[in-house]
């Protein structure tokens, strides 16, 4: 389904792990390792010892990521490594190789009212065209035929609903569709989900949120593989995202990202 995948590579477990569950789930693709130098937070300028190092590491990292790729019969892919910012890379990197799936992983964790997202993985879902894979914690390996589809009814959700069924066919699963908001609207998109499911032939299954949407969603997502999920939401914020970044993530996808311990693909 994706054809051209995209790693944020680093060398932690985390994205090793990315690699591997990725990888397995779209054996087909090309994949583009991509490690960045990053020398955007430099106070002072590095030494010509510890950029050694720095490079050392960006280059064993690469490796890493290309042996895993080979152990698991993948010989389709591409290395690079890059100096800057690592979000701006990575989305300078997506535009130039056409790349249609992102994956990043994210150190993400919640406080009191807060929310905290790895500064690399907010910058690529605010600023990428793409689907974006998240990572946020170490997953087991293996083909998601379980997706959960979390659904408000509006057009941005319909176009995520799509998704979730065509990866549905190409997995041979199933979606579980929870609805967040009701309202004609609303009912007017299940209708055209369920009536897209059906021309699939994919196994559609439909509930409202009982509790909060947040508990909900990340209560559901214990039994499922994958969580299909809109950027996308109605609203001035949103439609605003090209002159403030930061109102492209909504603050329930934050809350997602950080509780929710399975793969989320965003589509915008």
């Amino acid at each position: 389904m994706f054809q051209n995948i995209l790693i944020a590579m680093d060398d932690s477990q985390l994205v090793k792990n990315a690699i591997r569950y990725t990888a397995n789930a779209f054996p087909d693709a090309k994949y583009h390792i991509l490690t960045v130098l990053n020398t955007s937070e430099q106070n002072v300028p590095l030494s010509d010892i510890l950029m050694e190092d720095l490079k050392e590491s960006c280059k064993r990292a690469v490796k890493n990521g290309i042996d895993i790729l080979e152990d698991m019969g993948i010989k389709d892919h591409e290395k690079s490594i890059r100096k800057g910012k690592p979000g701006e890379e990575i989305i300078n990197y997506s535009e130039e190789k056409s790349i249609d799936l992102i994956v990043v992983g994210t150190q993400s964790k919640s406080g009191i009212q807060t929310y905290d997202i790895g500064a690399t993985c907010l910058h690529v879902l605010e600023h990428s065209s793409k689907p974006v894979l998240v990572f946020n914690s170490v997953v087991e390996i293996n083909t998601p035929k379980k997706l959960l589809h979390p659904n408000s009814g509006d057009r941005y959700s319909l176009k995520g609903g799509c998704v979730a069924i065509e990866l549905a066919e190409y997995f041979g699963g199933e979606v579980k569709i929870l609805s967040t908001r009701g309202g004609a609207e609303t009912e007017s998109t299940f209708k055209r989900l369920y009536d897209f499911a059906h021309e699939h032939d994919i196994p559609y299954h439909l509930r409202s949120c009982a509790v909060k949407p947040h508990d909900e969603i990340v209560k559901e997502s214990k039994k499922n593989d994958l969580i299909v999920a809109s950027l996308g939401r109605p609203g001035l914020k949103y439609e605003l995202r090209m002159i403030y970044p930061p109102f492209a993530v909504g603050e329930l996808e934050r809350e997602i990202i950080v509780e929710a311990r399975k793969p989320i693909l965003f589509v915008e």
